[in-house]
């Protein structure tokens, strides 16, 4: 009798799509609260929306892609909706949706520590873009100068009118890359081939070489 160690792999379809998906949404909607395409102070369906579509979409997209082997759509969409989450509980919190005392003892200035912490992330995540497609260094690049804009208006910092103008412009344009994506990964996908062109890795940083698989090792019993 023999115990054979045997490894499954994930054969599901890839959910790139989806999750960037819910990115582009939500960035799409909150954006129009920022430039007041929408009333700018009613942002109690933001709260539902991010939780779910910034949330909710890219978790379960990032959980897929990790078992995938994915590390850069895991830990991309894994971070930015756990993020969006954070900003759902965060309006919800300063509309006083979770209580008066949740409200009252806020200070709006922590979220401005979270953009900075974001942005050191995305530093490191925009390096590792460049070895993917040209539509996600672009959006990593535009979510480097949404953060940074977004810091500057919590803490207070130089123009605030122009900080919150260029925060809203950089994340519908966000939406807008997100929403090629999703179409150029979409369709590939789907027809097994490049429809909508999303360009080549650049080759900025030479990758190691991948590790041979390890062998399965058979024990007697």
């Amino acid at each position: 009798m023999s115990v054979q160690e045997v490894k499954v792999a994930y054969t599901g379809a890839d959910p790139t799509a989806f999750g960037v998906m819910g990115l582009s949404l939500i960035c799409f909607v909150a954006s129009s609260s920022k430039l007041s395409f929408t009333d700018p102070k009613a942002t109690g369906l933001l709260v539902i929306w991010a939780a779910l579509l910034g949330g909710l979409v890219q978790i379960i997209a990032a959980l897929i892609d990790f078992k995938k082997g994915n590390v850069f759509g895991g830990t991309v969409l894994g971070a930015y909706g756990f993020f969006w989450v954070g900003m759902a509980f965060s309006w919800a919190t300063l509309n006083g949706m979770l209580g008066e005392g949740m409200k009252a003892a806020a200070d709006p200035k922590q979220l401005g520590v979270v953009f900075v912490g974001y942005l050191i992330f995305s530093l490191f995540i925009t390096v590792a873009s460049f070895e993917t497609n040209v539509p996600f260094i672009i959006i990593l690049l535009l979510i480097d100068v949404l953060f940074i804009t977004l810091a500057c208006v919590s803490f207070k910092w130089g123009p605030i009118a122009l900080y919150a103008q260029i925060a809203g412009w950089t994340e519908f344009l966000i939406s807008l890359v997100g929403f090629y994506s999703v179409g150029g990964i979409f369709f590939k996908n789907f027809y097994g081939r490049d429809i909508l062109p999303m360009g080549a890795p650049m080759g900025l940083i030479k990758k190691a070489a991948p590790a041979p698989a390890p062998v399965a090792r058979t024990k007697g019993v």
